[in-house]
């Protein structure tokens, strides 16, 4: 189902899981009321039949992090979190609760997602109709203001900005009581499922029989950046101080040369400075043209689907690989018994740190064209990001948290003004999530908080591992269903 995290947040953890808890609030107070307030406090996928009324029930939370798709056939429909590319399988968009009589669909939509609910109702079922009764979002609608005469108060907004991003990553790091455990069958049992490389392929992972094992329940999905950066150092206050943290790091090709590598090195001496005492694992996850071609081929583009796009098989593919957890630390083989993995997702879509939100503004929108692109993409991260990555991350027997989509820090953020997070008459690497870089400055991380932005695909070198020439949005041939490799 999910975690549902104002149970963490406010009450007692009474509840054995947050399924039970929903359930019990189901019997108490009805499926659509217990709808309404699930999809603000937590990632959550859920599917429940009402045989009172012969219904059945489905809704993702608002920011789609949990992945559930659908698909129709003579029989009836199917639901599941991970589908293939045998059948046609739709995502369910993050736009409403949906309430399924036959082939005939109901759907209470949040407010101004109306339009998507139609759409998604449209190809699969005989009837869609929208109630007017509307939910309203769980998160501040954006400030729009662009008065640049507006007193910035920069000393208490960052404080308030810090403390709303530690509480997310506290509550999180609650979700997680003990990391994975691995016996010498079971790393050899893992290290088999996970590897994809002939026996003439030279990879981290093939014909390793002595596996160190991290002895983590957390790790950072660790870029070097400054959103991964800034988690890790927030994780160390939370994380009892003898256990190990685990920083996971991917490269294609050049494995050392790579700009994600090069900056994790860096970032992990900041973190080491400031927290001496902590065991950081930095796992450096090291892929090869030939391990990345079978394991796309075999295995993840089931998981991708229904995406399908060169950009979904980049992220897609470099994701897996870094939640795998299998490489070297220190020179030694190690593998990440890291339950929960802390992403850095949410901070670009909120605080204008892609190059398109510096465009929009050089490109002659000015700050309303960066707050139009802002809107636009935290909009769509459901759709475009949030399941595929869940189905990804979570073939390893991992969950993925995303800090920075708490729902209260969401709000907080939405409601500053735009000075708060762009300033693009700075250069690259100052004048993107400014109020970021501050805290991170303040936190004492001198080399990530000038890192300009690097996304995974081109930081990892996965973008031009193949030496293709290819737009994110274009169809990716290479995740086109094939006969498996014998």
């Amino acid at each position: 189902m999910g975690n549902y995290f104002i149970i963490l947040r406010y009450g007692t953890m009474v509840y054995k899981s947050d399924t039970e808890y929903i359930m019990g609030q189901v019997f108490q107070s009805g499926i659509l009321s217990t709808a309404r307030r699930t999809i603000g406090h937590g990632p959550l996928a859920v599917v429940i039949y009402d045989e009172e009324i012969d219904c059945l029930w489905f809704w993702r939370d608002y920011f789609g992090r949990r992945s559930l798709l659908i698909c129709r056939q003579e029989t009836g429909y199917l639901f599941s979190s991970v589908g293939d590319s045998c059948k046609e399988w739709i995502e369910v968009p993050a736009c409403g609760v949906f309430c399924l009589k036959g082939q005939n669909l109901e759907c209470y939509p949040f407010s101004g997602h109306e339009e998507t609910c139609v759409k998604f109702g449209e190809n699969l079922f005989d009837s869609t109709v929208i109630s007017d009764e509307t939910i309203q979002p769980p998160v501040l609608p954006l400030n729009t203001c662009t008065d640049t005469s507006e007193f910035l108060d920069w000393e208490s907004t960052t404080l308030k900005f810090l403390e709303l991003l530690s509480e997310s990553v506290r509550v999180r790091d609650m979700c997680c009581k003990s990391p994975l455990s691995f016996t010498k069958d079971s790393l050899s049992d893992y290290s088999t499922r996970h590897c994809y490389c002939t026996s003439d392929d030279k990879c981290n992972v093939h014909e390793v029989t002595n596996w160190d094992v991290s002895n983590a329940r957390v790790a950072v999905l660790f870029s070097g950046g400054i959103d991964c950066t800034v988690l890790a150092l927030l994780l160390h206050r939370s994380v009892p101080e003898e256990e190990p943290i685990d920083l996971l790091n991917v490269s294609f090709g050049n494995y050392d040369s790579t700009p994600d590598r090069i900056s994790a090195v860096a970032s992990l001496e900041d973190l080491q400075k400031l927290a001496p005492k902590r065991t950081w694992n930095l796992i450096k996850v090291n892929v090869s043209v030939e391990e990345l071609r079978c394991a796309r081929e075999r295995h993840i583009t089931d998981l991708l689907y229904p995406h399908n796009t060169v950009l979904d098989d980049s992220i897609g593919c470099a994701l897996w690989f870094a939640a795998r957890g299998a490489g070297l630390c220190k020179d030694r083989p190690m593998i990440s018994s890291a339950r929960l993995l802390f992403s850095g997702i949410g901070a670009d879509e909120l605080l204008g740190g892609y190059s398109r939100h510096r465009g929009a503004w050089q490109n002659g929108g000015g700050l309303e064209g960066v707050l139009q692109q802002l809107q636009l993409d935290i909009g769509r991260i459901s759709e475009r990001n949030l399941g595929r990555d869940n189905r990804v991350i979570g073939d390893h027997m991992r969950d993925c948290v995303a800090p920075y989509l708490d729902e209260s820090f969401v709000s907080f953020v939405n409601s500053l003004p735009i000075q708060y997070k762009v300033d693009f008459t700075l250069p690259r690497g100052q004048g993107e999530k400014v109020i970021l870089r501050k805290v991170a400055q303040n936190l004492g991380l001198n080399s990530s908080s000038a890192l300009p932005k690097k996304a995974i695909q081109f930081g990892s070198k996965i973008a031009k591992l193949e030496g293709r020439k290819e737009k994110g949005g274009d169809v990716c041939s290479r995740l086109s269903r094939k006969d498996q490799i014998t």
